[in-house]
């Protein structure tokens, strides 16, 4: 039974709340209409970030429960959040209620406690889901069959020894990493996925001065080809087999790194943060479908000619001690996953 000072106790405590609650959504409501009135900071374009009220629930409701939350911690890679007014209502409503505005579960969980039993599963990583991520811009791609995928190689010689018997093809000689290009743009064909291919040699007679000659090349692709939404350039890497082998279906594959570019003060880099949320939906779905293929992200002080396009990506695959079979195996897999973000988006 209930005693009277237990039922007070139990009131008392509903009072407060639900007087918490009410003050929160006070707070929401003057917040927003601050920003409303104000428009967003630079900081806020600079990141992609809306206010609260812009935020697409909808689509985020239609794709299911497991997408409610923002899910861009997948890769390893640390980034220096930036704070904002949003920031740091949400912090401060998460800590006062236990309710995260990006997480629209946790509200549930809040009004229905045995919800808390049951355990979500892996959220879904979606284009929507990344902040940061460039929206795709499939105007003007009539007639069919325009290029949706640019593929060039920097390093136009890499090889590899158990293929080749060496690591570079000599005397400006197309390597090894050209094929694994190829590889791609057939395996995208199966999915009736136009691509262009470069197959021009720009690691000689310099190796050490090959971005620039590249970056001439992607850039003309990219005016040659404004159907383009991504563009690879395709790598290999220096490293000991048994750091870049892995084993899919029984299958022996090269791994597969993804290298974003962040530029440096005398080299602006103004996409960095949208090549990234675009190179951690490639990792996401790696791992999803392939556990172990991707080695995961790698920042890098650097441009890369990333500079150039919001979804362009250096793709290490493999390295020197991997035969070029291995690489092109795995190469096709990343095909696979190219495809399936295009179809979603």
């Amino acid at each position: 039974m209930v005693t009277r000072r237990q039922r007070k106790r139990r009131e008392k405590k509903r009072f407060w709340q639900t007087t918490a609650v009410v003050v929160i959504a006070a707070i929401l409501s003057a917040l927003c209409c601050a920003v409303f009135a104000q428009g967003l900071t630079t900081a806020d374009r600079e990141e992609g970030q809306l206010p609260i009220f812009l935020v697409p629930w909808g689509k985020i409701l239609s794709a299911g429960i497991p997408g409610f939350s923002a899910a861009g911690d997948v890769s390893p890679v640390k980034v220096k959040p930036v704070v904002t007014v949003h920031s740091l209502f949400r912090t401060a409503l998460l800590f006062a209620t236990g309710v995260d505005i990006r997480d629209m579960r946790s509200l549930l969980r809040t009004e229905i406690p045995f919800m808390s039993l049951f355990k979500p599963g892996q959220p879904a990583v979606t284009a929507i889901s990344l902040p940061n991520f460039p929206k795709f811009e499939f105007k003007g791609l009539t007639p069919a069959g325009k290029p949706l995928v640019g593929i060039y190689h920097t390093h136009t010689a890499e090889s590899f020894l158990p293929t080749s018997g060496v690591t570079h093809r000599p005397g400006g000689q197309r390597g090894d990493i050209v094929d694994v290009g190829d590889a791609l743009l057939q395996r995208l064909a199966k999915h009736g996925i136009a691509a262009v291919q470069s197959r021009n040699i720009h690691d000689y007679p310099s190796f050490m001065k090959a971005y620039g000659p590249s970056e001439a090349t992607a850039r003309k692709m990219l005016a040659d080809n404004p159907s383009i939404q991504m563009i690879f350039d395709i790598h290999r890497d220096a490293d000991k087999r048994e750091n870049s082998l892995v084993t899919v279906n029984g299958v022996e594959m090269a791994r597969i790194t993804l290298v974003v570019g962040m530029g440096q003060q005398d080299l602006v880099q103004p996409h960095w943060q949208q090549n990234h949320a675009f190179a951690k939906l490639i990792d996401a779905r790696l791992n999803q479908h392939y556990p172990g293929l991707s080695r995961g992200i790698q920042l890098v002080e650097w441009r890369y000619n990333q500079h150039l396009h919001p979804r362009a990506l250096l793709v290490e695959v493999g390295c020197q001690e991997n035969s070029r079979e291995e690489a092109i195996r795995s190469i096709e897999l990343l095909g696979d996953v190219v495809a399936e973000i295009l179809a979603e988006s």
